[in-house]
């Protein structure tokens, strides 16, 4: 790829001017380092790399089974625990590494699915088994985003299992406590929208929150301005026909996640009750790399991209999607 320089345009005191033959040279500070072009452009045409169940590493293959699964898995999972939660282990983990190393590795996109426990009122991240209590890794991307002061990072709190309304008002203040004045508000457009834009005004989180009890918070974005339709298949091809008829449909005026995903179903794990996750993932990855390769960012074009076990082959997935943004440099806005 040829040597681009930076053009010109509106910067923010501390940015560096820097040449680029690729734009992923800087994981930890892709965004930063971003051409003065791509930083003015709305971020929902930018091509950004996400992890599908961020946080399923702080799950133990012995916690107890999450209300996410169903009544036949919990079952197994109270009664037959020591045969059946390595297995549900083994389906359940998505990501290996923290939040805070996915971030270096140039995540901007965290998926969260949360969950209670009967009798407690404590949240805690779920995926097939319970995690850790949610305040830990939100710490960790607070404290993260204070050292990387013009990155931004997409929090996506997917499902709530077991959740009353107390727990969502929790959930919120909880938010709002550590995250503070970085939480961006909720605009009805978003073409303006911009890193650079996000800080100026020092913003760096934008919060959706996949639930109707947004609808009272002006800095939580609702469900359908970020729009992830899921492909739900074992099957690649499936996969890839599903990805390109929802990036054919989506709207150039809203968010857009396209999740890169093979997702087993009761019948696929006990085909391959030895087998992992990984093992589909791998599978999922030869496939969606090239798809990834052969669609481009920009108005109405692939913009969020997620995927499980992202520190692959030292984030390779992360690398591709970033790289994508180049394609934009060579286009007039």
């Amino acid at each position: 790829m040829e040597e681009i320089s930076l053009q010109n345009g509106r910067h923010v005191t501390g940015l560096p001017e820097v040449k680029v033959n690729t734009l992923y040279e800087n994981l930890e500070f892709w965004m930063t380092r971003l051409p003065a072009t791509l930083r003015n452009l709305p971020i929902i045409h930018l091509a950004i790399p996400g992890s599908h169940n961020t946080t399923t590493y702080t799950i133990d293959r012995f916690n107890d089974v999450g209300p996410d699964e169903s009544a036949i898995i919990q079952f197994l999972g109270r009664y037959l625990s020591i045969l059946s939660k390595p297995i549900i282990f083994n389906w359940s983990i998505t990501q290996y590494d923290t939040v805070k190393e996915q971030l270096n590795g140039g995540i901007r996109y965290i998926d969260l699915r949360l969950a209670t426990k009967p009798n407690s009122d404590t949240i805690y991240v779920l995926h097939g088994l319970y995690g850790s209590e949610v305040s830990e890794p939100l710490q960790q991307i607070a404290e993260w985003l204070s050292y990387h002061p013009y990155e931004v990072v997409i929090l996506d709190f997917q499902h709530f299992y077991s959740f009353t309304d107390y727990n969502h008002q929790h959930l919120i203040t909880k938010i709002k406590t550590i995250f503070r004045m970085k939480l961006c508000p909720v605009y009805n457009r978003l073409d303006h929208i911009s890193l650079q834009w996000l800080a100026s005004e020092k913003y760096q989180v934008l919060v959706i929150y996949r639930n109707i009890a947004a609808r009272n918070y002006m800095d939580l974005w609702p469900s359908g301005v970020w729009p992830t339709p899921w492909p739900d298949t074992t099957n690649s091809e499936e996969m890839i026909s599903f990805l390109n008829r929802m990036i054919e449909s989506r709207s150039s005026n809203m968010g857009f996640i396209s999740q890169c995903l093979l997702t087993p179903n009761t019948s696929y794990v006990l085909k391959h009750v030895c087998g992992t996750l990984l093992d589909l993932a791998n599978k999922c990855r030869d496939a969606a790399l090239p798809w990834i390769n052969e669609n481009r960012p920009g108005r109405g074009g692939m913009n969020i991209v997620i995927t499980d076990f992202v520190t692959y082959s030292d984030f390779i997935f992360s690398k591709t999607v970033i790289q994508r943004n180049a394609t934009l440099l060579q286009e007039k806005y």
